[in-house]
């Protein structure tokens, strides 16, 4: 059976003989990476429109918040993953214990870094939220120009 992360790069098994299919939150994060690279590309195909900001903004921080939430849970798990469990690092040189704590940090470092950049994409989201379009400008050339008129209350 094939892997569906493009990731993982061992056998189609884990350690404790489950396919790597039955693993939801890889499945979840590959769709969730393949579902932000369309809204790249649909985005930067399209008009510009301040209703697509403002929705895309607040993606953005509900996304932000979830990597967050999720570095930490990923700090936890990999803190305790030498636990009661023989680890090795794949050079042989390097104590796992060591990697394994640094990776944890680097975790911690996420987190604290999505939370930034969550702040950031808020802000933004405030700022766009207040903008709109005056359409007075264009309404009266077309008048003048004896196009349509829209006529609204």
């Amino acid at each position: 059976m094939s892997t569906t992360s493009r990731y993982y790069e061992h056998d189609d098994n884990d350690a404790d003989g489950r396919d790597v299919d039955e693993r939801p939150a890889v499945r979840q994060a590959e769709a969730g990476a393949q579902a932000w690279r369309a809204v790249v590309h649909a985005q930067g195909s399209a008009d510009p429109e301040h209703a697509d900001f403002y929705a895309i903004a607040g993606e953005l921080v509900d996304t932000l918040a979830a990597v967050a939430a999720l570095a930490e849970v990923l700090a936890r798990q990999v803190e305790q993953y030498g636990e009661g469990r023989p680890v090795y690092d794949d050079s042989r040189v390097v104590d796992p214990h060591e990697l394994l704590y640094a990776a944890a940090a680097d975790m911690h470092e996420l987190a604290v870094r999505a939370r930034e950049a969550d702040r950031v994409v808020n802000t933004f989201w405030s700022r766009i939220s207040h903008i709109g379009v005056d359409n007075t400008t264009q309404q009266a050339a077309e008048v003048a120009d004896g196009g349509p008129v829209a006529v609204t209350r």
